[in-house]
């Protein structure tokens, strides 16, 4: 049995275990098996329990509030641990990061109310995709406080004084193996200053992509307010356009997590 498949049939026995129905008979059966001093009871009720759960298998209504229940649980949990994470961000990323989270959960909304089910059903793909850039971004965020770790425990100024004293010691130094040294010195500091500024760029790109993120979500909330108001035979084509925005937009901060990835390893050689 495929993987999803089995984890379809685990939520569905437990629904199923967890109804009314089930629970009023599995306390019936406990009763009166220890008023009787007796399994049968317990035993029967189990058994109905088990005809009960199988029935619901092949009830598709059932069967999708099971999953829906369980894809809304696994959302609550990732949202309230994407909230801790972004209270853990530098001033500037937490603000964007709580403008973007909100954003992405009036989306959600938005379509979760949709009065055309067809509508709703058809953006659910759309809804994970920015799910999934919210937590890029994120992702992107915490990096970013990484680098300014670094950045604010490093004084490019300092550096470039370091550099100066070791070009003016090397003007006046004779001897070949010094020179050598002082040399291989000067090197190094400047690669430890263009490191600094490449942090320092891909900090702040960041911040300039999690505001891009923030801006088109913004319009793909507009977007959306306008599929909700089509007929229903012309949201599949607006809802192409979402998808090509959403295209985009993954593709842009692909190109910042490279060049942030870039940076990161230059500041670990």
């Amino acid at each position: 049995m495929p993987r999803n498949k089995r984890r379809n049939f685990a939520l569905v026995i437990r629904r199923a275990v967890r109804q009314p129905f089930s629970i009023i008979v599995l306390l019936s059966g406990t009763v009166l098996s220890l008023v009787m001093l007796h399994e049968l009871p317990i035993v029967a009720a189990i058994a109905a329990v088990v005809v009960y759960a199988a029935a619901k298998l092949l009830d598709e209504q059932f069967v999708r509030s099971a999953i829906e229940e369980d894809r809304e649980r696994v959302l609550r949990r990732n949202r309230q641990n994407r909230t801790f994470r972004i209270e853990e961000l530098d001033v500037e990323s937490r603000v964007k990061m709580k403008a973007i989270a909100k954003l992405q959960k009036e989306i959600a909304e938005d379509v979760i109310n949709s009065p055309v089910d067809e509508v709703a059903v058809g953006l659910a793909d759309t809804i994970e995709q920015t799910e999934a850039i919210v937590d890029r971004g994120l992702a992107m965020a915490q990096k970013r406080r990484d680098l300014l770790k670094y950045l604010n425990k490093t004084d490019p100024t300092a550096i470039e004084a370091r550099i100066r004293s070791l070009e003016a010691k090397l003007a006046s130094e004779t001897d070949p193996i010094r020179r050598s040294e002082i040399e291989a010195s000067i090197s190094a500091k400047k690669q430890e200053l263009d490191d600094y500024h490449a942090i320092r760029q891909a900090a702040g790109r960041v911040l300039d992509e999690l505001d891009s993120i923030e801006c088109s979500l913004s319009s793909l909330r507009a977007r959306l307010v306008r599929i909700k108001s089509t007929n229903i035979d012309e949201w599949v084509a607006a809802n192409a356009e979402l998808q090509t925005e959403l295209n985009q937009i993954s593709t842009a901060v692909t190109v910042v997590e490279q060049s942030i990835e870039e940076a990161l390893s230059v500041r670990q050689q």
